[in-house]
């Protein structure tokens, strides 16, 4: 980006280079290592100008042509970079952050290549893999850079918030990242991004992971990166006129996480006092009970989104309203920062085993406020989810529901949040307190940075307790509904004893 416009080209081709993973996901034949978006936002149009870096591998049977969803946007050139040939490794991306004036390794645009747009997805022929690198100098992933703007109909919501002022800020889930981001938009495919992003010089803007060389950041112009790999839907950036409050960092070892809240300036002083008064505490009872925070930061943001709250991995996004109406409370951070082990980094591979993100953050909301504040936190919990749950009109499906695949918002039901919460408090229930924490320290550790399914959890959880327990996620996952009884009793005054009578109403 322009404000890294010094002699450090060499620099960051290593860092570039440095962060990619050597070894790709064999499950798929195209893998997505990293995502490099340069982004330009106005603050009098909504027109966005973006470029973009793919690092990818391609393992054996893969096609010839890199897909990536991009919906209704205008691609202005198409490049595949050739490694091999240094004369054409270089790019306007890398460009931007050489000194205009000083020592640059190269500045020669990739050439342009063919490319097939539809407005839906954008096809790029890439021809034979290539062969292994020569040198430490050819990396062993291929790239494509891609030009593009336009308006995004969604994913990118720019507009006023509740203060008039302008904001802009991405909001992916499920797969609305395709709006305004050329990716492969699917959950199964994590990947480390960074985002160089000019604004207007008085705002500011967070996204994932750490911002880097921020002792050298010039007015609007401003540079994240992550260091580990993470959903699309969580790929996110947010910009405005923020005020920036930093709470106590958690410490582990020789690492810092810093713990940040940005808000609107007006709603500061409610949300440091109020809803993000216990931030690091939270963020602590979740190391204790299963590891280390996952990411590099904790960013909890002010935003505009259609959600209560968004997990964005490191950067969590919630509603503006809350913050205004001075009714946001506890609750929904909690679960936003459950999301970052369960669901961001590990994240399930499809849409239907949701409940493997919502109905952990549902039930580890009031097993944190538990260990804060005592167990009837979490036993009220549980009966507000009970309740939810009974009330619903999805107890006719079960929790696994692949009829909803396509459509992934009407997974967001009382299948995946309450009844997936209350799964996890049976489980804990059957095997015990010391199983099902080791059980799921080791599901945890096993899929982080990865994808998982309710077999993989249920494999991890069978091998913590040296037990099958196929027969509890089969009624519970995969058969819909719950147990309707009838019930009775008496009491016998001779025997000095109550009789209780239970009958299971549902047919087999």
């Amino acid at each position: 980006m322009e404000c890294m416009r010094t002699k450090m080209v060499g620099a960051l081709t290593v860092i570039l280079i440095a962060t990619l993973p050597r070894a790709a996901n064999q499950q798929l034949k195209v893998n997505v290592l990293e995502y490099q978006f340069s982004v330009t936002l106005r603050e009098s149009s909504d027109t966005v100008s973006i470029n973009a870096f793919v690092n990818f591998k391609r393992s054996s049977g893969a096609p010839d042509t890199l897909a990536l969803n991009l919906v209704g946007m205008t691609v202005d050139t198409v490049g595949v970079v050739n490694w091999a040939k240094p004369d054409t490794s270089c790019n306007r991306f890398m460009a931007r952050h050489v000194d205009s004036g000083g020592g640059a390794a190269c500045l020669t645009p990739i050439p342009p290549s063919p490319f097939q747009y539809d407005g839906k997805v954008l096809r790029i022929p890439l021809g034979p893999r290539p062969q292994p690198p020569s040198s430490v100098y050819s990396p062993d992933y291929e790239t494509v850079a891609i030009d593009y703007h336009g308006v995004p109909q969604d994913g990118l919501i720019e507009g006023v918030n509740a203060h008039g002022h302008r904001v802009v800020f991405a909001d992916n889930w499920p797969e609305r990242a395709r709006f305004w981001l050329a990716t492969v938009d699917r959950p199964a495919d994590k990947a480390k991004s960074s985002f160089d992003v000019e604004v207007p010089p008085s705002w500011r803007v967070v996204s994932n992971g750490l911002e880097v060389f921020p002792d050298q950041r010039r007015p609007g112009l401003w540079w994240w990166m992550t260091r580990r790999p993470i959903p699309t839907y969580t790929m996110v950036i947010g910009a405005g006129q923020f005020t920036v409050s930093h709470h106590r960092p958690v410490i582990n070892g020789r690492d810092t996480i810093p713990i940040e809240v940005w808000t609107y300036p007006e709603d500061s002083a409610f949300a440091d006092s109020v809803p993000f008064r216990r931030a690091t505490e939270i963020v602590e009872v979740m190391q204790r009970l299963i590891a280390p925070f996952p990411y590099e930061k904790l960013a909890h943001v002010q935003s505009s989104t259609k959600f209560g709250g968004m997990e964005n991995s490191s950067a969590i996004f919630y509603a503006e309203k809350p913050y205004v109406e001075r009714k946001m409370g506890e609750g929904v951070v909690r679960h936003e920062t459950a999301h970052q082990w369960f669901g961001d980094a590990v994240t399930e591979r499809d849409w239907p085993d949701i409940w493997l993100s919502e109905g952990f953050a549902t039930y580890f909301d009031g097993v944190i406020g538990a260990a804060l504040d005592g167990d009837s936190v979490l036993v009220n919990r549980m009966h507000s989810n009970a309740e939810a749950y009974f009330k619903s009109d999805v107890t006719d499906r079960p929790i696994v529901d692949s009829g909803y695949a396509a459509d992934p918002i009407k997974l967001l039901n009382a299948n995946s949040y309450p009844k997936g919460a209350w799964v996890l408090h049976m489980l804990r229930g059957i095997v015990g307190d010391s199983a099902f924490f080791r059980g799921l320290r080791a599901y945890y550790q096993t899929y982080r940075d990865s994808n998982a399914t309710s077999e993989d959890f249920q494999h991890v959880m069978e091998r913590a307790c040296h037990t099958d327990l196929g027969w509890f996620f089969r009624q519970w996952l995969h058969q819909p509904g719950y147990p309707q009884l009838d019930v009775s009793w008496h009491y016998d005054a001779g025997a000095r004893r109550a009789v209780v009578g239970i009958t299971q109403r549902q047919k087999p």
